[in-house]
């Protein structure tokens, strides 16, 4: 087992800890259940539970901040650079429904064509801002070893990529 392991493990589930899982039904229940002994189980599980927590915050961001599912999707899409209903239409939206709110984010200003305008950008900026914020507790709860964490995690999750047991998606990264 490369070594960090363990520790890695416990920071993020120290972290874990520090979220409230009132309105993270996700992130509540992956919380309920039972912690891994083994480290490699205790990482997957520490990180699976951070995954769903921001999830699942910024699920609460979206809906914040005026959005419905499919209308953070097709922003979403547009934020990272996707051409347009590339992704969104990967998730099971019926064409009228996409043409729906891509209407209703053009009616508010918020996209055309396909892109983002100034508002919608600011209003995308807003939901990683409001994001950000409700997973400050968790970061701060990382402390000190908030950069050993994320220059392992980024090594083992490349290693992953190359060894081609996870697929490299750069929009995935650059979406969060």
């Amino acid at each position: 087992e490369p070594d960090g392991v363990e520790p890695v493990a416990e920071a993020l589930l120290r972290a874990a800890d520090a979220a409230d899982v009132v309105g993270r039904p996700l992130f509540a229940g992956a919380r309920a259940q039972q912690v891994p002994q083994d480290p490699w189980g205790r990482l997957w599980h520490a990180a699976t539970l951070l995954r769903e927590c921001r999830g699942d915050s910024h699920l609460a961001a979206c809906v914040a901040h005026g959005l419905t599912g499919l209308e953070a999707n097709l922003l979403t899409e547009a934020w990272v650079g996707y051409e347009p209903l590339s992704y969104t239409g990967t998730r099971a939206w019926s064409p009228e429904s996409m043409a729906a709110a891509q209407a209703a984010l053009r009616d508010r200003g918020l996209l055309v064509d396909g892109r983002l305008t100034e508002a919608g950008s600011a209003l995308r900026q807003a939901v990683e801002q409001a994001t950000d914020q409700a997973m400050a507790p968790v970061v701060l709860a990382i402390g000190d070893d908030l950069d050993d964490v994320v220059v392992r995690c980024t090594a083992w999750g490349r290693a992953l990529t190359e060894h081609g047991w996870f697929p490299p998606d750069p929009y995935k990264h650059a979406a969060g």
